[in-house]
């Protein structure tokens, strides 16, 4: 049922990149293995308070998935490049010669560093002591652009302090950090260890973003998003890396000024749609990359880098939705830009469809409708929490509702 949802990366230094949108810095936050049902698939976001409320300001992506190989040596390598890459091993000198891996694709590190010609210290990837998988060795690329690692402490605790650290010294335009502790305690197989780390990248994922609104370098100019690599067995949360929905059903939660506020997109999107849509923010293309950059979560459409569009696509947004709690009649407010019908679905909190109305009704007008706590059989439904979903054949927008009855 596609009416809920679920990185880091920041970006600062030297002049804004020459593109309309206000977004000047971006923070892509990974969340190792975060399975969806304990993140912002839960309807009561138990674990995850606060990536719920930034949902709110932000948007979510429904249906987001990892469509390649769901295990972690994969799919971080595949969000870094935009598309599902091979790995190569290689004796690393950074690492004492010891064997590492590095991408056959040039990542979006590489993209921005050499498209828009910044240094080392503007590109920053934090992540817990270890020796880092490498961006790519491409010729036109390479290391030159990689980003600047910073990998230190054996928690997400001390990678964050990293990062603190980091974004006040440094203020890179562009950060990536990597919480690794949700995918360790999955594998232990202590459930409450695994909810509780859960509970700490959250309370992290918070933090990050209260300290970017109060830097004056940051504020009102950050995208930040929030992803994770892949899953869990939707039959034991202990694994993952095979097809089952626990393991491909991922979270993206992105918030910024070019971001739609409240915005719940069920369009499809995966893995690979996240670094051209960092490209499009910050003004560099990312030509290997096979995803797309994700247009339905931005406010306003302007000129793509990557290539010119023939139309923009159509938006969908709720403007208000009242009285909640409401007793006899719930309004709803909306904006579409699209040349197709509207419609109104409600959803009870198991996911079950109890009230639809389609354009032939006449019910939905000049950007306003009514909804007066029936079922689709004209009955009074009870008491409760209702999702409310607003759609067009390309989108739809929810806000959940409290009817008192």
């Amino acid at each position: 049922m596609p009416f809920l949802t679920g990185l880091l990366l920041v970006v600062l230094l030297g002049p804004a990149p020459a593109n309309a949108y206000e977004t000047e810095n971006v923070v892509l936050v990974i969340i190792d293995g975060l399975r969806y049902s304990e993140g912002l698939g839960d309807p009561e976001h138990t674990f995850v308070p606060r990536m719920a409320a930034l949902a709110d300001e932000g948007a979510l992506i429904n249906d987001f998935q990892n469509d390649g190989y769901t295990y972690t040596s994969r799919a971080i390598p595949a969000i870094w490049c935009g598309a599902w890459t091979e790995t190569i091993s290689f004796s690393d000198p950074d690492c004492g010669g010891s064997s590492n891996k590095y991408a056959e694709l040039p990542s979006v590190f590489e993209y921005f560093r050499q498209g828009l010609e910044r240094p080392e210290s503007d590109c920053v990837y934090t992540l817990k002591a270890l020796c880092p998988w490498k961006a790519s060795f491409d010729s036109n690329y390479g290391p030159d652009y990689w980003p600047l690692y910073h990998s230190v402490g054996v928690t997400d605790l001390d990678v964050w302090h990293e990062t603190e650290q980091i974004i006040s010294t440094l203020a890179p335009h562009f950060l990536l950090m990597y919480l690794a502790d949700v995918d360790h305690e999955g594998h232990s197989g202590d459930w409450d260890a695994y909810t509780e780390s859960i509970s700490t990248a959250d309370f992290l994922v918070g933090e990050l973003w209260d300290v970017l609104q109060a830097d004056s370098a940051y504020a009102g100019k950050t995208t930040m998003l929030v992803t994770n690599d892949h899953g869990r067995h939707d039959y034991d949360f202990r694994g993952h890396g095979d097809d089952c929905e626990g393991c491909r059903h991922i979270q993206l939660l992105a918030v910024g000024p070019d971001i739609q506020s409240g915005l719940q997109s069920d369009v499809s999107r995966t893995i690979p749609d996240i670094a051209p849509t960092i490209g499009e923010l910050l003004g560099f293309t990312t030509p290997q990359a096979t995803g797309e950059v994700m247009l339905e979560l931005l406010v306003e459409e302007t000129v793509s880098v990557n290539e010119p569009r023939v139309q923009a696509p159509a938006s969908l947004r709720l403007n208000q939705v009242y009285p909640t709690p409401f007793n006899s009649e719930l309004r709803i407010e909306f904006e579409s830009t699209g040349r197709v019908p509207v419609a109104l679905s409600i959803f009870n909190l198991d996911g079950t469809l109890v009230y639809e109305s389609r354009p032939s009704t006449g019910s939905i007008q000049n950007g306003s409708l009514r909804w007066d706590g029936r079922d689709r059989a004209n009955k009074n439904l009870p008491s409760g929490v209702y999702i409310v979903q607003l759609s067009d054949a390309q989108m739809a927008v929810s806000q959940k509702v409290i009817m008192l009855k």
